[in-house]
């Protein structure tokens, strides 16, 4: 665990401009093709959280490097701990469920790179350098099922409203497509998608534990 606040200005504000472009790339900028579907994936709004609460964190850092303080992150630690699990939700299920990418394309294509790989990444060792460990609630983990139960609700209201018109991706995933499944289809997938979340959250919850003793010691 990291208290040098230069440290954390420099990986921030690296962050923020990879974040930047990578919300270029979500809304089809270096295509120039304006992707109208963009707030409806999982990656996106995951990453737009991220971003949000990183560059929160930048403005933050700025003002204590200023002061010449130092010490450790401390913008909104439990979001920020929900949000990389969001976000290397992110990285796990495209990367090893939902990629068709070949390991050449994976590593070559700007926006998968950005959004799938190097800011999950980038965000997870933010939190794992840079915040106090030791501090999370054993409920804190559970936290984390609320944003994407409210992703799959809105999900679920959008498509009637969605269908029919042109251009708009009703279902962004196979295993929201409750026209494909059924309600009983989409309860069995978001109940597995929710037990793995539960194993990735405790699991991370675990290293949180793992980490402040490794560092106490």
């Amino acid at each position: 665990m990291l208290k040098n606040k230069t440290a954390q200005l420099v990986w921030q504000t690296v962050y923020c401009v990879l974040a930047f472009m990578g919300i270029l790339c979500s809304l089809g900028f270096f295509d120039r093709d304006f992707n109208q579907n963009f707030f409806v994936y999982y990656t996106n709004l995951s990453n737009y959280i991220c971003a949000g609460i990183m560059f929160v964190s930048l403005i933050q850092t700025y003002r204590q490097v200023r002061r010449g303080e130092d010490g450790y992150c401390k913008a909104a630690p439990v979001l920020t701990f929900c949000s990389m699990l969001l976000i290397m939700v992110t990285f796990l299920v495209y990367t090893f469920i939902l990629s068709d990418y070949t390991p050449l394309e994976y590593f070559t294509t700007l926006s998968n790179v950005l959004m799938h790989c190097l800011l999950p990444l980038l965000f997870f060792f933010h939190w794992l350098l840079f915040y106090e460990h030791g501090n999370l609630r054993w409920y804190h983990p559970l936290c984390s099922a609320v944003m994407p139960a409210l992703y799959v609700l809105f999900i679920v209201i959008r498509a009637p409203i969605a269908k029919g018109k042109p251009g708009m991706d009703v279902w962004p995933y196979f295993f929201l497509d409750m026209d494909a499944l059924g309600v009983g289809g989409l309860l069995s997938w978001m109940g597995i998608l929710l037990a793995a979340l539960m194993v990735i959250a405790y699991g991370f919850y675990g290293l949180d534990r793992l980490w402040q003793r490794f560092h106490r010691t």
